[in-house]
């Protein structure tokens, strides 16, 4: 197993260095000067705006900004933003708010897609398996901003139930609407498939043969029909986990929440290539790391793929 980690991680060094080069090459062509967009109609001395390009290595070729950039990430000096905010207190503060965000979207979406999932996996054809597909098939044709949008107006300025944006009510009031959003809108997908892989799993062969040589149900289902059922469903929810990073960036947008997405939206706006490579890179590392988790949990349910 460490041998496998050890290729993995290995494996990923040379797609994170293009990963994160694609995406400073993007920030990078954008038109227009971020200094002087900064600074809007106020006018800067020649000798200030010189300073500041130099302070940010702007006058600097493109690769030669992105090196420095990847090098001040590998050593930890992570520097300031355009505005002179300490981007090392900035991830101190927001990486908790999008941790909160995520842990409480993913309780939800994984409580209700399971339960569901495997209850109507269990009764297909039944009332509650039939809802579920009709639900899901809602949420899943439904846009994320329209519910994002819709659920603000809705529960946040006419019902009054939750906060609108920001996090001035603290944990979990604040996150509770978008958590509930992006919960939802995961669920679908997830009840889907456990359900499908539930159904497909009741039916194979070895579970057939398993009950035929007299073993009792529970054994059959915890022995065999969960651990097989789970196997994709484990894949579903490792990418869905790993591509939180990416869908925070729009919900903490909408709902105003100061995490890492928030972060990631106003680098890009400024084009602020060294704060964007740094967020691409932990995302990468994240995506990486949660693979590298999933690899094993699918070793734990299938020792099967353990050598593979």
């Amino acid at each position: 197993m460490i041998r496998f980690v050890l290729r993995r991680g290995l494996a990923a060094i040379p797609i994170g260095l293009i990963v994160t080069l694609g995406v400073f090459a993007l920030v990078f062509a954008m038109p227009g000067d971020p200094l002087r967009e900064m600074a809007g109609d106020k006018p800067i001395p020649a000798a200030v705006l010189a300073a500041k390009r130099a302070q940010f290595h702007l006058d600097q070729p493109f690769i030669v900004q992105y090196l420095l950039s990847m090098k001040d990430i590998l050593t930890g000096n992570f520097g300031t933003t355009f505005a002179g905010a300490d981007i090392a207190d900035q991830l101190r503060l927001r990486i908790p708010v999008t941790l909160k965000l995520t842990l409480l979207a993913n309780a939800v979406q994984w409580t209700l897609g399971l339960f569901f999932g495997i209850y109507a996996g269990f009764k297909r054809n039944g009332l509650i398996d039939r809802s579920l597909l009709l639900v899901t098939l809602v949420l899943l044709a439904v846009p994320g901003l329209v519910a994002y949008f819709a659920a603000q107006y809705v529960f946040g300025v006419e019902l009054k139930w939750f906060p609108v944006s920001g996090v001035l009510e603290g944990f979990p009031r604040s996150y509770l609407l978008p958590a509930l959003v992006i919960g939802l809108l995961g669920f679908a997908g997830l009840a889907r498939l456990m359900r499908t892989s539930i159904v497909e799993t009741v039916n194979a062969d070895f579970v057939k043969t398993a009950r035929a040589k007299g073993l009792g149900e529970q054994r059959v289902l915890w022995r065999h029909i969960l651990p097989n059922a789970l196997l994709p469903v484990v894949t579903f929810i490792g990418i869905d986990l790993a591509g939180m990073f990416g869908g925070a960036i729009i919900t903490e947008s909408i709902f105003n929440l100061p995490g890492l997405g928030q972060f990631m939206f106003q680098a890009i706006k400024l084009k602020e290539g060294g704060v964007v490579v740094l967020l691409s890179t932990l995302a990468f590392v994240s995506f990486i790391v949660i693979n590298l988790l999933v690899d094993i949990l699918y070793g734990l349910l299938d020792p099967r793929v353990r050598n593979v």
